[in-house]
């Protein structure tokens, strides 16, 4: 132990001592030093046993002095100084909690300080990233809760929402910072409450939507915290109004895009956000940007973790989605004909992925109490299925959804679903397919003398003896993104509602599903872009349905049994190995039915 504890002890004094001694050589080895650190313990020696008290010491002297150093560092006078201490500071945090203990209380003062000054970038992010670590780490020990979490936290708060003008760059970490320290502390948060509201509004305008969408979604996270922070209301109360809000919001731009009044006798309670611009050219695309916006706040406050029970306005959200849903209907229905109505094509997909989204938080965020709601969602799902506007984004969407709702609730939404959208999902899974024209390829004999050999029955035998005409029916297959969402959901179709199928649409699915299987066991398919995207997934798919299919009480189960067998036995033989694991396992799976 000795051994180990003076080599730290050697290591920490030639960091301190020649390494940053100075601005010059802090700027040149920080690399080195900040590797050292990182792969080396060296504060794990504190007050460790079976050590001599002379090299204990050395070793605490050594200790003190590093610190001494890097908190100079952290208060330096160039920015490579404090970009240096506050790394410095934060490795050692972590790596010893018995320093951190000791310096917390200083060292947050410091970084605070740093975040009250005119600095540089990477300075900035590495001091709220540090400030957050050190709140984290502190915030479920009582003894800090007085001196570090009640002092600090709220300086930090201010700190942060007044650096954050001077510094739109930091915009991302700044709504970091801030969800974390209202959720983790609501009642410290409440006097930052207005601030930190108006900052998260001001990207959930719609203006942002397009350029920075992580930025909105970051926003609306922290809008969502917010609410569960309280202030002059309850948190149940702060929650559902600001539901109530977005909801009112989406409202307002429904009606302006459709040129309409409110539906309700008073009007909505909505954010207070900058008014649409008076040009509908540029206010109709603005209104659907704001009900990207609105979706995103829905959606983080569905998805916050509470600690009260929150009532959920179920009805209203669920409202909500059915009129994003029908915006694209009503606009190519309408007898007016208005120009305004020209760019609801052009936002459809916008739109209603906006109504798919919010449909998908609900079932996510409340379960089985979505059960007395499940006609609604599929009045919408078929307004959304009509297909306005052909948008492979959208349908890929729309399967996802379908895929979500036939897991969770099987028949009980499935019957609400009219039969034409089980047909269109069947469709889906037909993928183009073209011929290619017969060519015959020149073989060796024709271009060049091959070798031969005499067969027993006197005929040349040779690999290249003959003209080859390729087949004229080899097949053009071109998968997307739709075909394998459409053969998700006709999975969880046939998984959990098999019977929604009729006799006829059963075979023409196991029809399509097994024919393109075979095509891939003979290799009589080409795919474009073959050497930049695979097609595995869709393969075990195939796999998946087929052997889905198999298990599925239907009359047109034994027809097709020695076919799926043939089709397993050869995906054994698969490339993939995610495939041919699949094959593995149906066919165990299915062995039971052979064999009955």
């Amino acid at each position: 132990m000795d051994d180990k504890v003076a080599r730290a002890e050697r290591t920490l004094s030639l960091l301190t001592t020649t390494f940053l001694a100075n601005t010059e050589a802090v700027k040149a080895n920080i690399s080195l030093v900040l590797d050292t650190v990182l792969s080396q313990n060296l504060f794990a020696y504190i007050d460790a046993t079976g050590v001599s008290v002379e090299t204990a010491k050395r070793y605490t002297s050594a200790v003190q002095k590093w610190q001494a150093r890097i908190n100079s560092l952290v208060t330096g006078k160039t920015s490579e100084t404090r970009m240096a201490g506050v790394l410095l500071v934060k490795h050692t945090a972590l790596q010893s909690p018995q320093l951190l203990s000791e310096n917390v209380a200083k060292w947050t003062t410091s970084l605070l300080g740093v975040l009250g000054k005119a600095e540089v970038m990477p300075v900035l992010i590495a001091t709220l990233q540090t400030l957050l670590a050190f709140i984290d780490a502190v915030r479920d020990v009582p003894m800090f809760y007085r001196d570090i979490i009640s002092a600090q936290v709220p300086r930090m708060n201010q700190a942060i929402l007044a650096m954050v003008d001077k510094n739109p760059d930091l915009m991302s970490q700044v709504l970091e910072v801030l969800d974390r320290s209202a959720t983790w502390f609501p009642t410290l948060f409440r006097p930052s409450i207005d601030k930190a509201e108006a900052l998260c509004l001001r990207l959930l305008d719609g203006s942002d939507m397009r350029n920075s969408p992580e930025l909105c979604e970051q926003a609306a996270k922290c809008l969502a915290a917010l609410s569960l922070a309280g202030g002059k209301i309850t948190a149940e109360e702060r929650w559902f109004q600001c539901a109530q809000q977005a909801m009112g919001t989406i409202q307002q731009c429904i009606d302006h895009m459709m040129c309409t009044g409110s539906d309700a006798g008073e009007p909505a309670q909505q954010f207070a956000l900058p008014l649409l611009a008076d040009d509908f050219a540029v206010s109709i695309p603005q209104a659907a940007d704001r009900i990207s916006a609105m979706t995103e706040v829905l959606i983080a406050l569905l998805t916050q973790p509470t600690h009260v029970d929150i009532p959920v306005p179920v009805d209203g959200i669920l409202g909500i989605a059915s009129r994003l849903a029908m915006v694209p209907v009503r606009a190519g229905s309408s007898k007016n004909a208005r120009s305004e109505y020209d760019l609801i094509p052009l936002l459809t997909p916008q739109i209603q992925r906006a109504s798919i989204r919010i449909m998908a938080v609900l079932a996510i965020a409340l379960g089985s109490h979505m059960q007395p709601y499940l006609s609604a969602v599929a009045r919408a799902v078929t307004a959304i299925n009509t297909r306005q506007v052909v948008s492979p984004a959208l349908n890929v969407a729309l399967h996802c959804l379908l895929q979500l709702y036939i897991e969770r609730y099987g028949y009980g939404f499935v019957m609400h679903l009219p039969y034409d959208l089980v047909v269109s999902t069947a469709d889906d899974i037909c993928v183009q397919q073209k011929t290619k024209a017969a060519k015959v390829t020149m073989t060796a004999s024709e271009s060049a003398p091959s070798s031969k050999k005499r067969g027993g029955n006197g005929k040349s035998r040779g690999p290249n003896t003959f003209g080859v005409i390729e087949s004229a029916q080899a097949t053009h297959i071109h998968w997307d993104d739709t075909v394998l969402a459409a053969l998700k959901t006709v999975l969880a179709l046939l998984q959990h509602t098999p019977t929604v199928f009729t006799s006829a649409l059963r075979t023409r699915v196991d029809s399509q599903v097994l024919t393109l299987l075979m095509l891939f066991a003979i290799g009589g398919m080409e795919m474009p872009f073959a050497s930049r995207q695979s097609d595995a997934p869709h393969r075990a798919l195939l796999y998946r349905c087929l052997e889905a299919s198999i298990l599925s009480p239907d009359p047109w189960q034994k027809a097709i049994l020695p076919h799926a067998v043939s089709a397993f036995s050869a995906g054994l033989a698969d490339p993939s190995t995610a495939v041919r694991d699949v094959c593995a396992e149906a066919l165990v799976t299915i062995d039971p039915i052979i064999h009955s």
